[in-house]
This record gives structure tokens, sequence and C-alpha cells, in this order.
């Protein structure tokens, strides 16, 4: 008897991981809706900048369409709010972010853009959309320093619902840089101490896909 209930005890405790890793795998699972990519502009844009000078990034979205990279269908978004974001890294060896921050963050317009520090990089965000007719927003970068730096745009953000949205959108975004000249010879120009692991392949991959841009301050 005692053996039989340990038997059924173990049937079950089995049967009940079993049945949690599957419903955990479906949730990591489940697609995302859409895909959305979009274009992002640099101004002005230089190959080096003084302390004076301000580094804009601005999304090039003048409307609530929204290109579908799954379906290659341009779809309403009008009822969601995108998360424009990106961070600010120096290159170099035991680089620890200044107590304010590798730049000064700026906002434009009245539009709120969080600063957001951490041991290596600071960011700047703002999440934009919900009541406004498109979503062109933008974000200052003004240098505290001299040195080179990489300003690395998020990918796959999960879009935002806006109040009294009734069926949310799964789906996210990801923006990459309009301009072609990205100044990966700046980088190639470092010493290979300084560009990370594996001679820089991160920031190398992340410059060809135009998801970062690289400054020299001076």
């Amino acid at each position: 008897m005692k053996q039989q209930i340990i038997i059924i005890v173990v049937v079950i405790t089995i049967s009940v991981l079993t049945l949690n890793f599957h419903c955990g795998k479906d949730v990591l699972n489940v697609p995302y809706e859409y895909e959305f990519t979009g274009a992002v502009d640099i101004y002005p844009l230089k190959k080096s900048y003084s302390l004076n000078d301000t580094i804009w990034i601005e999304t090039d979205l003048p409307s609530k369409f929204l290109y579908d990279s799954k379906s290659g269908l341009t779809i309403n978004a009008d009822t969601t709010k995108i998360l424009f974001r990106a961070t600010y890294n120096e290159f170099g060896t035991s680089i620890t972010n200044p107590p304010s921050g590798f730049c000064e963050v700026i906002s434009s317009n009245g539009n709120i853009v969080q600063q957001r520090l951490s041991q290596w990089a600071t960011g700047g965000d703002i999440q934009y959309g919900c009541g406004k007719p498109d979503f062109k927003c933008r974000i200052g970068f003004k240098p505290n320093y001299r040195g080179t730096y990489s300003l690395v745009l998020q990918k796959e953000d999960l879009l935002g619902n806006c109040p009294g949205k009734i069926k949310p959108i799964y789906a996210t975004v990801s923006l990459r840089y309009k301009n072609v000249d990205l100044n990966r010879d700046i980088f190639d120009g470092l010493p290979n101490s300084e560009k990370g692991g594996d001679l820089g392949t991160f920031y190398i991959n992340k410059i060809n896909n135009r998801e970062a841009f690289i400054i020299k301050v001076e």
C-alpha cells in the first residue's frame, strides 16, 4: 500500500511538472502579431563633434502607419505608443559612467525624455504616440567629455497600448539609422584593446545593421 502511494505521488508530480513546462513553452513561443521597422535620422551628421554640440536622433515616422516586416504590409498602429531609446557608451578599458553621465540627454517640443545611467552607459528614452498624429520624436545627446562613443539604438522593443485600447496589439518595433555612413572608419581606427571582445564583432554587427553610430568628441 505504501509503495502504491509513493508511485501515485511520483506520477502526479511528473504530470504537474510536465504541464507547467508545456504551458511555459507555449507562452514563450507565442509569435508577435506584427514586427514593425522604422528609420531614424541623425543630425548634424559629422565625423567629429565638440562639447558644445548636440547630436540629435529623430524617428522618420510621419504617420501612425508602420511597416510590418512579417507581412510586408503597412499597418495602422494608431492606438499604440513606441519606446524610442538609445544608449551612449564610451570605448575604452575600465570605463565607468560618471555621476553626471557621459552626456546630457535633451528633450524637445515639451516631450519628457528619461535619462538612464548604468555602470557602462548613459541612456535616453521616450514613450511617444498616444494622443499624437504620428510617431515622429527626437532625443538629443550633448557630450560631457571628449573621447570615442557609440550611440546604439535598441531593437525589438514591445509596443505599448494607449488607454482605451479594446484589443491590444502584440507587436515589436525595431529602429535603424537611415544614414549609410555611420563612421565605421572611426571605429576601425581604435586600438584593438578598446574594441571589445573578438576585435569588436558586437559593434561591427551593430554598425552593419545600422543600429550603431560612432561618435568622436574632440
